[in-house]
């Protein structure tokens, strides 16, 4: 199954909003790479929390279903998402296939703060790219701490390609963020190793 909403079309949604968003998963460790490198099952959008009631109001015409648990529960416009709930599944209507997820990011004024841990942070202005489409996305290391819990085969792919473009201070960040949350992973070594 691949998807069907691409990162291209979610800059169309969202062009022009007042809110901070990016492609996240691993459609954004191809938009790093510069190209696709595996199929997509889905599309991920990570927002701020903060800043969700603007995002959700470009969405209020969709249908909306926060994500917990393996349950999915219909989200009315008015209802915030809290901590420790983080995803939305969002699709235009009840009648078409799930378009992205929608994932909540904390933060504070200046940061961007791991869910997991927030302890484990990035100044905001150094937590994202944007491509020559003008596609704003995650940066790799950021992207690779959320898959370094669930290690799955696209996630050690994902890691076998970005693991060589990675300058010495985003190895350094990702190192250090998973000896905290995950002191035992084996990606640590691989990462001090380059």
């Amino acid at each position: 199954m691949r998807s069907t909403f691409l990162p291209r079309d979610a800059a169309r949604l969202f062009a022009g909003i007042p809110a901070r968003w990016w492609v996240a998963g691993g459609w954004a460790i191809d938009l790093w790479l510069g190209r696709q490198t595996r199929d997509h099952i889905d599309l991920d959008i990570a927002i701020l929390r903060d800043e969700q009631s603007i995002v959700r109001a470009r969405l209020v015409a969709w249908d909306l279903h926060l994500a917990h648990d393996g349950d999915l529960t219909p989200l009315a416009t008015s209802d915030r998402v809290d901590p420790p709930l983080h995803a939305v599944w969002c699709r235009p209507s009840v009648s078409d296939a799930w378009a992205f997820e929608l994932l909540m990011n904390d933060s504070s004024r200046e940061e961007w703060l791991f869910r997991r841990d927030h302890d484990v942070r990035r100044p905001l202005a150094a937590i994202g790219r944007v491509n020559d489409e003008e596609i704003p996305f995650l940066s790799p290391e950021i992207v690779l701490l959320f898959k370094a819990k669930n290690r799955r085969d696209v996630d050690e792919t994902d890691l076998e390609n970005t693991l060589p473009t990675l300058d010495g201070p985003r190895r350094l960040w990702l190192a250090d963020a998973l000896h905290r949350v995950h002191p035992s992973h084996e990606w640590i070594e691989r990462l001090e190793d380059g």
